[in-house]
């Protein structure tokens, strides 16, 4: 059976975070340079983070067709990588992520909201 672009997509965005997760979540394995590296294989680069306006930052997410599960785990990524190199721009863009996924998602999740009160 053939698998349709949409799955592709999907499962190539499901393997990068794979890969950034580990980046970050494994002390002994963290590397800056190879979690930027590889954040810019999901069509983001470090500027698209740290400094891309708010509103242009979520369309491209839109546009790179992220699924919302997705879009959760780039922001659990950036509250990873916050505690490697704390950076208040970092933990702002995770939260206020997380908070376009609740409204937008039009289905409201307690686990998120539990993140956005941590940070």
């Amino acid at each position: 059976m053939l698998t349709s672009k949409k799955d592709e997509t999907e499962q190539r965005l499901n393997s990068i975070l794979q890969k950034l997760s580990g980046i970050t979540f494994v002390p002994e394995n963290w590397n800056e340079a190879v979690f930027w590296t590889t954040l810019e294989e999901t069509g983001f680069s470090k500027s698209d983070i740290l400094e891309k306006e708010e509103n242009l930052f979520f369309q491209q997410l839109i546009d790179l067709q992220f699924p919302w599960e997705h879009m959760e785990k780039l922001a659990d990524i950036l509250v990873g990588l916050d505690t490697k190199q704390p950076n208040q721009l970092i933990k702002e863009r995770a939260k206020h992520l997380y908070q376009f996924i609740q409204n937008e998602s039009k289905m409201f999740s307690f686990e998120i909201m539990n993140k956005i009160g941590k940070l």
